[in-house]
């Protein structure tokens, strides 16, 4: 797990908690107070959120014994505790039914224009027979062929209106879904919508509490990713970033894909110091990962800047002027850390 922050420092209490330890067991009241204490200490608002951010950081730095005891404790309390990502799973499941929806609709469509098809192959037979009158008998036959034909077509009509609409009510319905989705289901992370809401709720926190929080990009250089002519190749190689993202970032950390393989990462209450430090980790773990082109094999060249989240910028004008230096420091082998 990455350590990117020193706000507040997990060694602030260590002395003392550990002191506890030695004379007695595991004591989460008294660490539970400490976390108060800590959060009322920088002035942040104690909660729920909050409470939870600053109880991890100072677990980190707690010994082992503690922490399996804590860890413990969580495990049995989720377990009868509805979890935080269910409603991450239902959406992911509720967009797959709509797919198969989809698929199923189509089908359906293809089957009433292969009638179609059938209709005009009996019709063109028809003409072709007509001057033939030896064959009056067939021609019978086949006249009542397409007569059943056009009843079944008539009927297909109907059936066909009746699709139409669920189609497009579906549709209507998959648009409203994605329009309120925060799930990015391709790579397991964030998306968009959901990352831009979350730095502006961060600029109004800084601006209100003036506590740390930063915000960095990550993505595979240009010149590597034209090198990646495959197109699944291209999306494992994103999925591949983003997972290690999310094994190496903190629960309160927030991991968003914000598009055409860019990934991004908000810290909370992580200084300037522990930004840089998070950046060069993950350049460092990132740039280690092989990948073979064309049956080479690779290291993956990777791209990452950061910044502090600040009163000054929106988070529009924050995303936009890191996407640009993105672009800008393409030849750069080192993270880069962007001041005001």
């Amino acid at each position: 797990m990455i350590k990117i922050d020193n706000a507040p420092d997990p060694k602030k209490k260590a002395v003392e908690v550990k002191h506890i330890l030695e004379k007695e067991k595991v004591d989460i009241y008294r660490f539970s107070e400490n976390v108060l204490h800590e959060l009322s200490d920088d002035n942040v608002p104690s909660t729920p959120n909050n409470y939870s951010i600053y109880f991890e950081k100072m677990l980190d730095g707690q010994p082992d014994e503690f922490r399996k005891e804590i860890g413990d404790m969580i495990v049995i309390n989720s377990e009868i505790s509805v979890p935080s990502g269910s409603n991450i799973s239902i959406e992911k499941e509720i967009r797959q039914g709509f797919i198969q929806i989809k698929s199923m609709l189509q089908a359906v469509v293809l089957i009433y224009k292969n009638l179609g098809i059938m209709r005009s192959l009996v019709q063109k037979r028809m003409d072709a027979l007509k001057n033939n009158t030896n064959i009056l008998a067939l021609q019978n036959v086949l006249s009542a062929f397409n007569h059943d034909l056009i009843k079944l077509n008539s009927l297909m009509d109907k059936h066909l209106d009746v699709i139409k609409v669920s189609y497009d009510e579906v549709a209507k319905m998959l648009k409203s879904i994605e329009e309120q989705s925060i799930y990015d289901t391709t790579y397991d992370v964030y998306n968009k919508k959901f990352l831009v809401a979350t730095v502006q709720s961060e600029v109004e926190a800084v601006k209100r509490y003036g506590y740390n929080a930063s915000f960095l990009l990550v993505r595979a250089k240009d010149r590597f990713t034209n090198r990646v002519k495959n197109l699944k190749e291209r999306n494992n190689m994103y999925k591949a970033i983003s997972q290690l993202l999310l094994r190496t970032s903190r629960r309160s950390d927030i991991v968003a894909h914000y598009g055409d393989g860019c990934f991004a990462m908000v810290m909370k209450y992580t200084d300037e110091n522990g930004t840089k430090q998070a950046g060069s980790r993950i350049l460092n773990m990132l740039s280690s990962i092989p990948w073979k082109i064309d049956g080479e094999e690779c290291k993956l060249d990777i791209q990452v800047v950061s910044s502090m989240i600040t009163k000054t910028r929106s988070a529009e004008e924050l995303i936009s002027y890191s996407l640009d230096q993105l672009i800008l420091t393409q030849d750069d082998e080192q993270p880069i850390f962007l001041g005001e």
